[in-house]
Order: structure tokens, then sequence, then C-alpha cells
């Protein structure tokens, strides 16, 4: 019986070893086997993958953003923390329901398009970078499940947004929303909301917005074209390069930016005797106050596009419409411009474009004599 006993004692031992080997044989083979992973792109594809559930039992899915960063985000999202300007306003648009604050404050002349439940989301503040101004505070008690950076691809967005993820808690993702794919943007998020139909929508209108201007823009003329000075500041002086956000739309409607992409005098500001070298035709000013005083002034009047009448203010209420931030208040400032420097080719009734806009972007019923007040001093300047 001993022996027996014995007996047994070595044979399970010996399964024991046998089993264990195998064991370590495998995960061996699974630690060795190449794991194969694609090098983020500089423009990388917004997709989700394939979905999961985490340890809390949240079902769950990756998203590969436009940085090629995969983060783990939930499957289905109901609250958002918008990061930046050009996010919150792409959000509201789309989904506002799903908003749980505001990145920056929206102030008074823009929550007055908004209707009351959207006032008084609290506001969190710049999320990262040199200006960062985070209410970490506020946007805890907000429970985002998510926040949601969208906009130009720069420097090191991805380091950054992968610290502002570990230091939060909260995924992180960034989705590329440049005036051209203005419409792709709409679809990646709409696709990711739930909220296909209604990115649909918006889409539709700027890819046909912007796919209108480049025909109209490309049977203009060379010699036809209209040179264009586009100052902000209360001086006028702080100029818009052709090659950055701000200049976009001046490029794509066919207008010649006078300031040159290579233009660098101390944070883009002009003087005088530059504007006269560049002598444009057309003068724009944001609604920071110079439209008033160079009607006043000897030597901006001295200017033949001053002279000559040929000064507007960009219409700015609830966003500056051509680049104040550079979001989707852009796609009319398209249309706006368009018809301003070129009304034969843009042949648009911009009261009509105006309602139809702020009612689809805003969900605003412009009525016609506000309409007329946002461009008194540009479409309707007497």
């Amino acid at each position: 019986m001993r022996n027996t006993k014995r007996w047994m004692a070595v044979v399970l031992a010996a399964v024991m070893v046998s089993a264990a080997a195998g064991c370590g044989a495998k995960a061996e083979s699974q630690k060795s086997e190449p794991q194969t992973t694609e090098a983020p792109a500089q423009e990388a594809e917004d997709t989700p993958e394939a979905e999961e559930t985490n340890t809390d039992g949240e079902t769950t899915t990756v998203f590969t953003d436009s940085l090629g960063r995969e983060v783990e985000i939930p499957a289905e999202i109901t609250r958002i923390a918008p990061s930046g300007n050009l996010a919150q306003m792409i959000l509201y648009s789309l989904a506002p329901d799903l908003m749980v604050g505001w990145s920056a404050d929206p102030g008074e002349d823009m929550t007055s398009y908004f209707p009351d439940e959207y006032k008084n989301l609290p506001v969190f503040g710049t999320f990262y970078g040199k200006k960062a101004t985070l209410n970490k505070e506020a946007l805890i008690a907000a429970e985002p499940q998510i926040i949601i950076d969208m906009g130009e691809i720069k420097g090191n967005m991805a380091e950054d947004l992968d610290s502002l993820q570990e230091q939060l808690g909260i995924p992180v993702i960034f989705i590329k929303a440049e005036l051209a794919d203005s419409g792709e943007a709409y679809r990646v998020l709409g696709s990711l909301l739930g909220a296909e139909d209604r990115a649909e929508e918006l889409a539709a209108y700027c890819d046909e917005t912007i796919s209108e201007a480049q025909e109209k823009a490309a049977s203009i003329a060379e010699e036809d074209r209209v040179s264009v000075y586009y100052g902000g500041g209360s001086d006028g002086l702080s100029a818009n390069p052709a090659d950055s956000s701000h200049g976009e739309v001046i490029n794509l409607v066919g207008g010649k930016n006078v300031v040159e992409t290579d233009f660098d005098s101390g944070a883009n500001q002009a003087n005088m005797e530059q504007l006269m070298l560049w002598n444009p035709d057309v003068i724009l000013f944001t609604e920071e106050g110079a439209y008033d005083t160079v009607q006043q002034d000897e030597t901006w009047k001295s200017l033949p596009a001053v002279a000559n009448g040929n000064v507007y203010e960009v219409p700015s209420i609830p966003y500056n419409w051509i680049d104040r931030p550079p979001a989707v208040n852009r796609i009319l400032g398209v249309k706006w411009l368009g018809n301003l420097l070129y009304p034969d080719v843009f042949d648009y009734d911009m009261t009509a474009e105006a309602q139809e806009f702020y009612k689809l972007f805003y969900r605003y019923d412009l009525p016609e004599d506000e309409a007329a007040e946002l461009m008194a001093l540009s479409t309707y300047k007497k």
C-alpha cells in the first residue's frame, strides 16, 4: 500500500511538471510572437475597433485618432468635454446634449444665440499647451466620459494629449478638422457618437460649399483677382498671412492675400509704410474697432482702398465669419467673402444664406433685419 502511494505521488508530480512546462512554453510562444502595430501617421484614419469590456464592466472600444493614437473609449458616449473653441463649436452643432461644459466661455453675444439649457454649462478653460488654464475641479465634477479635441495638427500634440490623458484619467482623442476637410470631421465624429444622419447633413453642406467655392474661384482670371489685406487689433495692423488659418478663406475664394507667407515683423505686426507698398484693393478688419478708426485717420485715408470705400468689417456674432475661431463659422464666411469680392461669380442672396447657416449649425432662426445688421459694414454697407 505504501509503495502504491509512493508510485501515485511520483506520477502526479510528473504530470504537474509536464503541465507547468507546457504552460510556460505556451506563454513563451505568445510572448515571442511579434504584434504588428501600425506606426502612427501624420494624418491617421480615425477608426473604432472591436468592442471589449474593461475591468469596471463597461463596454469599450479602441479608437485610432488623427494622430495615430490608439485610445480605449466607451462604446456608448453620452458625456463629452470639448477641448478648445473649435471642438466645442462642432460638438454644439452636432450633438449639444452630449456636452457637459464649454472649453471657453461663449460670452453674452454668443449665448444669446443658444437655448437656455446650454448657457450655464461650466467652463473648463484651455486644456493644454503654453496657455493652459484648465480648471480640473470643474472638469472632474462634470464627469465627462471622454475629452475630444479637434482642429489642425500641430507640433507635439500626440505627446501633449497622452500626458493630459494620464493626468486626468479620462480618454482624450483628437480629430483633424481643417477647413477643406470639415465634412469628413463631421462624419468621423457622427460615427463615433451614433449621430450619422445629423453629421451627414452638416458634412454635405460643408462639402458642397467648399467644392462650389473651388470651382468658382478657378473660373476667375488671374488679372481679375482682388488683392486683400485682413487686419486685426484696434489699430488694424495685426496682419494675417496667406498660409495661416486666418487667411484660408481669402485663398479659397480666389482672393490674393497681400500679406505673404514669410511676412514676419514681430507677431505679424504691419505698419502704414508696408500697407502703402502692399496697396490692397480691399481691406478687411475684425470687429475690434479699426473700421471706425480708419475712416477718420488721414494716413489710412490716403490708401486707395479706403478712399474708394472698399473697407469692410467681418461679421462676428456669434463668431467671426472667416477665422475666429478657425472652425465651421468659416463655412458661411466662404460664401460671404466670395460674394463680397466677386458678386457676379458668387451670386448669393446673403440674407438667405446666413439664415440657412444659422438654422442648420446654430439652431437659431435668424430674422432678416438681424442678418442685415450683421452685414451692415460689409455686404449691405451704404
